[in-house]
């Protein structure tokens, strides 16, 4: 259980958390542990765009993709009573409103005025032999159930949170009457109510937390759509003004989404602001995916990772506020100057490789490698952008039960997500090596053949087109490197991608016998071969006709 202090939160006054493990599983209290520190610390980094309910659902749905993803790797997969599960209770207070999210069998109850209601039902279901159990929890499936529920509030008012054993055992009217004497003193009302439990012989888990209310903030103003979004922006023109912004061009259009630059009235640092195009207002989905960019942006900090934009401001309208990134994409470089050198080709993937790691640490899959996501600026920086694919903790918000999801542009795209398999890092490394070959060729080094291969006899059927055959002048190994590290099998690929960069800088003793004839230049294998067999037709016509 944890409340945190979010006394200096614009949009959270308070959270208060209970998870619970499983009795069944020796490592469960892993889960609720990881469930309520990442909950409350990511909860943080949201911003306003999404309403609280909102943000908390999807902030959950994460933590519960990541904990389902963690099984499925374990040893527990095929026993998910013995797995990273647990349930999970939680109480947001905003302003003059709570919000609670619940699954699993833990209670959460509202007292006003002495009146005690029940806000949650347990997620329990009757098995074989009429046993009971746990039906709905964190890490059981990969798309989570939850109940949500919004409570006006107003002084006086007292949540109180408790693991099933407390529940079970005390009557609601018992715990009241304990917190009656003691609300002097919550934290010692909640020893006196698990003490109590365990008093009536409770065996299991006893947690409990009493949240009071003592005051409520300004009511907000701002409307949110019936789907927990941030009102839309009809239009956005040259010179207008939107919140504290003063919008000086448009950068980029698209069927989907538009890009403005603007400037802060205030702290005079420009910003790329993201709005969706009319067309997409209505997909959650996508409107989800493009809220992610501006939660990814504040999660990851390194120099070569596009940010959310770094200062204060206020916002009510829905649109996403980056830092901007000055440059031009490794495409436009590629079309504008042709061939690029090894030597830059090296840099630029020392600095992708920087960004790619930042993320996968934070458990972030890029999912869009391609050279339209790679900014260079005239110092030679490289920024790597657009985190609309991009999935946190395996979650896509884009994902659907009945639809294989297929993230990023298909020339670039991994093998292993045509295939329906759990993408992990490797998948980036897939897509970065390509974003090398055709930077050094101008070409793919399965053209459009990924695409169409759906199982794993078919990605045996895949070979690789080697640099030479392109009549590209880098060394043996460097094509080889790049052959490992999009490799269609991803097992097979480098196991980091620090192990990738140093092949690419330094020749790997494995490759040194080099790719045969044949694969190095067909052309002149075929002319030599051709010549031979003339020389030979020849001398056999000259010996037989004398």
């Amino acid at each position: 259980m944890v409340v945190p202090d979010l006394s200096h939160s614009a949009y959270f006054d308070a959270i208060a958390v209970v998870a619970d493990g499983i009795s069944s599983s020796q490592v469960s209290q892993f889960a609720s542990e990881f469930a309520v520190e990442k909950y409350v610390r990511e909860f943080q980094k949201v911003g306003n765009v999404w309403s609280t309910a909102r943000a908390a659902e999807l902030v959950l749905k994460t933590i519960n993709t990541e904990l389902y993803v963690k099984n499925q790797h374990s040893p527990y997969y095929e026993n998910l009573d013995k797995g990273y599960v647990c349930t999970f209770s939680t109480v947001i207070l905003h302003r003059q409103h709570a919000v609670l999210l619940h699954c699993g069998d833990s209670s959460i109850y509202h007292v006003r005025q002495g009146k005690i209601t029940l806000c949650t039902r347990p997620h329990r279901e009757i098995g074989d032999g009429q046993q009971a159990y746990l039906s709905n929890a964190l890490g059981i499936r990969p798309n989570l159930m939850v109940d949500i529920s919004t409570f006006s509030i107003s002084p006086g008012d007292v949540f109180v949170l408790m693991t099933d054993g407390i529940a079970e055992t005390l009557e609601p009217q018992s715990w009241h009457t304990i917190y009656q004497r003691n609300k002097r003193d919550v934290d010692q009302c909640a020893q006196y109510i698990a003490q109590a439990a365990l008093r009536e012989h409770c065996d299991d888990n006893l947690t409990v937390a009493l949240i009071e209310v003592l005051s409520t903030g300004r009511e907000e103003d701002i409307p949110y759509t019936q789907t927990g979004y941030l009102p839309f922006i009809d239009a956005l023109m040259l010179h207008n003004e939107v919140d504290d912004w003063i919008i000086q061009r448009q950068l980029y259009c698209s069927e989907r989404s538009h890009v403005f630059l603007a400037m802060h009235k205030h702290h005079q640092r420009q910003a790329a602001l993201k709005i969706p195009a009319t067309s997409m207002r209505d997909n959650t989905g996508f409107l989800d995916e493009m809220v992610k960019e501006e939660w990814i942006g504040s999660r990851v900090e390194n120099d070569n990772v596009l940010k959310s934009y770094p200062q204060s401001f206020s916002r009510r309208f829905f649109y996403i506020a980056m830092a901007y990134a000055p440059g031009m994409s490794l495409r436009q470089y590629k079309d504008d100057h042709g061939v690029v050198a090894l030597v830059n080709v090296r840099d630029w993937a020392a600095q992708i490789v920087s960004a790619l790691t930042a993320l996968h640490r934070q458990g972030i899959l890029h999912q869009d490698i391609k050279p339209e996501n790679i900014l260079l600026d005239d110092s030679g920086k490289i920024t790597l952008v657009d985190f609309g694919a991009a999935s946190i903790a395996g979650h896509n918000f884009l994902q659907n039960d009945g639809q294989q999801f297929i993230p990023g542009d298909l020339l670039f795209t991994a093998p292993e997500y045509f295939l329906g398999i759990w993408p992990d890092e490797h998948a980036d490394q897939f897509s970065l090596a390509v974003v090398i070959y055709f930077l050094l060729s101008g070409e793919y080094p399965y053209n459009s053949n990924v695409a169409k291969k759906t199982n794993y006899a078919g990605l045996l059927k895949l070979r690789y087109t080697s640099l030479l055959q392109r009549n590209v002048n880098v060394p043996i190994w460097v094509d080889a490197t790049l052959k490992r590290a999009c490799h269609p099998i991803a097992s097979k690929r480098y196991p980091s991608l620090s192990e990738f960069l140093f092949d690419l800088n330094h020749p790997n003793p494995a490759y040194r016998g080099g790719l045969p004839l044949l694969e190095q230049n067909p052309v002149r294998t075929w002319q030599v071969i051709a010549g031979i067999l003339t020389i030979l037709l020849v001398a056999m016509s000259i010996i037989h006709y004398g």
